[in-house]
């Protein structure tokens, strides 16, 4: 066997999943002492010189990720994890792992023979745990097998479980790992395959009675003649009477805030509760620092929460009792609402209909709104050349086609905006110019209280329909200052068919200042200064004085951050790898935006 060890000491993480009753808190259990045979090859060098016994009793061994046939053969890409931790696919139990013994020393309990003295074998564990269940990673070569399994205690008294089939390796179900190649001992050949060999998961109910009382050890006797059983490592649903509490359907949901609850289970003895909250799903661990900690009642309010972004929580108890802190529950989830942007803003349609834009709306008219849920505005490249980039369009033709494509709210309550953007018309399928049909109509119009009235702005129809080339339309909004403003382009063939087909396009839709007075002409303008860029998970903001707020914008127009006050690092660690847009707003009104590219 190589000598290269690769596993120290196991950190035991408490994990919480979902499931309807109550969280689930899995913990590896370290195994001391019992395995009886090396069935995983691994390192560089012959198989037969890193294991001691095949799988299957025909030569077959299971294989590391790590394992070179020589120091130039091509690294695998398939095979045991070369950490040998195992995260169970089971559906019933997401987030179970299993940590496998040494690969450089004894790894399975190997039981081959069904005859007594010589098919029994005994997993001695480094830290005895009580639990709800366990579940054992296994399973069988050449042929199914069956075993009893004698769950031993610390107080001497055992459980046990009889006739627990394990499934051959090849082609089973409730497998926790599929897919992990085999070596030939006797010749080092390698057996790739997607699906096979497997691990299987098999789950053991502790009685009631017992699941207070920690484990000691477990007693693997094997009882039939056929096939030859590996045991390979045990996990724990961990027992506690601190039992972690149910959250109940999210309250409302402003956009940024939003209301949450949660039910103490019968029996725990909960003195207050923890809260975690994320834009990622990502689980909290045992020692994720809560956002909110020592909250009392079973009720709470989110705050200061970015608009249109999802959000994931968790909550946990703290009791009275000798566990003192409960798993994490199962998540749940919300998504902000729309909250008014305050401009500049630009939508460039890269992305359709853009973040808190509407375009399932159909129907009715600008005296009615909207009266159906039909697509009829969807993302083309503009004026039909990909040159140009993606836009957004209406398809007009036949009859009776009305579609909306209603804006993101703006908050003008500054005052002294402008709207534009570019638009333009070409034959359905081609470039060339199109006329509008007599009845057809496109109207750009504003409503001031989120769509129930409407005000035209501008109207195009046969009489000036647009050209096949880039038209900008720019309005100012001086009679506009609403808080809660919002756009739309209202699209309608008509009752009448006139044989026409053809695309209006809008593109680069934009908010800005209209016009800079002489005093903002002159003022020193304050740009946004960060590093390092690109950057790892922490963003810092050189000088901030004289910031009041900081928002992080993706590609989409998503805001996924928003901080308020002078804030000198950003912690961005959940986004994903990426571009975004870092806008630093002054105390003075005005705001620098750069760009920012997170390894």
């Amino acid at each position: 066997m190589k000598r290269t060890l690769l596993f120290g000491a196991l950190s035991i993480t408490a994990l919480s999943f979902t499931s309807s009753m109550m969280a689930q808190n899995f913990q590896p259990i370290p195994v001391q002492s019992g395995y009886t045979a090396d069935v995983i090859a691994n390192g560089i060098g012959p198989s037969m010189a890193s294991t001691t016994m095949d799988v299957d009793g025909v030569s077959y061994n299971f294989i590391s990720r790590d394992f070179q046939l020589t120091a130039s053969s091509t690294p695998l890409t398939y095979g045991l994890p070369a950490n040998g931790i195992i995260n169970s696919v089971v559906a019933s139990t997401p987030g179970l792992s299993y940590q496998l013994g040494d690969y450089s020393g004894n790894n399975s309990l190997r039981i081959n023979s069904n005859t007594a003295g010589a098919n029994t074998g005994t997993l001695v564990f480094t830290n005895p745990v009580a639990a709800f269940k366990l579940y054992m990673l296994s399973t069988s070569g050449s042929g199914n097998s069956t075993v009893n399994v004698t769950v031993n205690f610390t107080d001497n008294t055992t459980q046990v479980f009889t006739g627990q089939g394990i499934t051959d390796w090849y082609g089973g179900m409730n497998f926790a790992i599929q897919g992990i190649g085999r070596i030939l001992r006797t010749s080092d050949a390698l057996d790739a395959n997607s699906t096979n060999p497997r691990l299987y998961q098999a789950v053991l109910n502790i009685d009631a009675a017992n699941q207070a009382k920690p484990i000691q050890s477990i007693t693997i006797t094997k009882t039939s003649s056929a096939g030859v059983a590996n045991i390979f490592a045990f996990s724990a649903d961990v027992y506690t009477d601190c039992v972690a509490p149910t959250l109940s359907a999210t309250g409302t949901v402003t956009s940024s805030s939003a209301d949450i609850s949660w039910t103490v289970p019968a029996g725990t003895q909960a003195v207050s509760h923890d809260i975690y909250y994320s834009t990622s799903p990502t689980t909290p661990t045992s020692t994720t620092v809560p956002v909110y900690s020592d909250v009392t009642g079973t009720s709470y309010t989110l705050g200061s929460l970015a608009p249109s972004t999802t959000y994931y929580y968790w909550v946990r108890t703290n009791c009275s009792t000798a566990t003192s802190e409960s798993a994490w529950s199962f998540s749940k989830s919300f998504t902000t609402l729309c909250g008014a942007l305050v401009p500049p803003y630009t939508n460039n349609f890269s992305s359709v209909p853009g973040t808190c834009w509407a375009n399932n709306i159909s129907g009715g008219s600008p005296s009615t709104g909207p009266t159906a849920t039909t697509v009829y505005w969807d993302q083309r490249n503009f004026l039909n050349t990909s040159a140009n980039g993606p836009s957004i369009h209406m398809n007009l033709y036949s009859t009776n086609r009305t579609g909306w494509l209603k804006t993101v709210p703006f908050d003008l309550s500054a005052g002294g905006y402008r709207v534009k953007f570019n638009y333009g018309v070409t034959t359905y399928s081609g470039t060339a110019t199109s006329l509008m049909g007599g009845d057809d109509i496109v109207h750009f119009m504003v409503s001031e209280d989120n769509g129930t009235t409407w005000t035209i702005l501008q109207t195009w129809n046969t009489a000036n329909g647009p050209s096949n080339t880039s038209n900008e339309y720019s309005y100012n909004l001086t009679a506009n200052t609403n808080a809660h403003t919002v756009f739309a382009f209202y699209g309608t063939s008509g009752t009448v068919n006139e044989g026409l087909d053809y695309n209006f396009y809008i593109d680069d839709f934009t908010v800005e200042n209209a016009q800079l007075s002489t005093s903002e002409v002159n003022k020193v303008t304050k740009k946004a200064e960060i590093h390092p860029n690109p950057f790892k998970d922490i963003l810092y903001i050189s000088d901030t004085r004289e910031v009041k707020s900081v928002t992080v914008v993706d590609l989409s127009g998503r805001i996924v951050n928003t901080i308020e006050g002078p804030v000198k690092e950003l912690n961005l660690s959940m986004l994903n790898t990426g571009l975004y847009f870092v806008t630093l707003y002054f105390k003075d009104g005005t705001q620098s935006t750069v760009k920012a590219v997170k390894k």
